[in-house]
């Protein structure tokens, strides 16, 4: 007998999912059965690919432009998104940049903040769930970029606190804190991306880096009901480098 996660029905929205994991994790949500909604501040000429990837896997993603750091156009969009779809189950707070002080906290903490709260009422009514993407370097203070490292603090405080605050509301709110995970910003720093999966054969403890659809597969797991009973918890995937790197 197998087990299969069922999404059907639900709908989904994942910020900063243009690339990298964002857009791994609105692929795996979508192959799963949720209606996908993306949220980025790109146009959406930029994200065609995405959305028609998505179109094959399941069904096809939605797209919204967004500065997420913007307080009153996130709650214009969540509005949007709930009266186009009728309801929002899952939110995924990915949006995350590497950038100057002000901008970082702006993206990274309050971004965070601003979508949570503007999606908790819907959530509510559907007994949904956010997952947070904080990092890694919170525990370990690596990456050698402070405000990335301090901002993303603040989104893993803010994982806990609202975990707390939104439980008894029947929302759950967990979070990933991932580490070296292939990205355009490593292949561009190793010279290309052969080089960057071969420097960390020898540094990590499973021998290999982490992939964006990795991180998707948790996400997918914590958005789902096998995860009903987590609430406020960091998940380090991280390939086991912090433990027993």
């Amino acid at each position: 007998m197998s087990y299969e996660i069922d999404m059907g029905g639900k709908v989904a929205v994942v910020t900063g999912a243009a690339q990298g994991i964002g857009a791994a994790i609105a692929e795996k949500l979508t192959q799963a059965g949720a209606q996908t909604v993306i949220l980025d501040v790109c146009q959406e000429e930029q994200v065609q690919e995405l959305l028609d990837k998505t179109e094959k896997t399941g069904k096809r993603a939605g797209y919204r432009q967004c500065d997420i750091s913007k307080e009153e156009k996130v709650k214009q969009v969540f509005e949007e998104i709930a009266g186009t779809y009728g309801r929002v189950d899952i939110l995924v707070n990915n949006a995350g940049v590497v950038a100057d002080w002000n901008t970082s906290y702006q993206v990274n903490a309050l971004g965070t903040y601003y979508c949570s709260e503007a999606a908790r009422p819907y959530l509510e009514k559907t007994k949904g769930n956010i997952v947070i993407l904080t990092s890694a370097s919170v525990f370990s203070g690596g990456t050698g970029i402070p405000q990335y490292v301090t901002t993303k603090a603040g989104s893993y405080a803010l994982t806990r606190f609202l975990a707390r605050e939104y439980a008894r509301l029947g929302i759950r709110v967990n979070g990933i804190a991932p580490a070296v995970v292939m990205s355009k910003m490593l292949a561009t720093r190793f010279g290309s991306e052969e080089a960057a999966r071969e420097h960390y054969k020898s540094v990590m403890p499973l021998g290999r880096m982490g992939e964006p659809e990795d991180i998707a597969s948790v996400a997918l797991f914590l958005a789902s009901d096998m995860a009903s009973y987590l609430c406020g918890e960091v998940l380090i995937a991280d390939g086991g480098r912090m433990h027993i790197g």
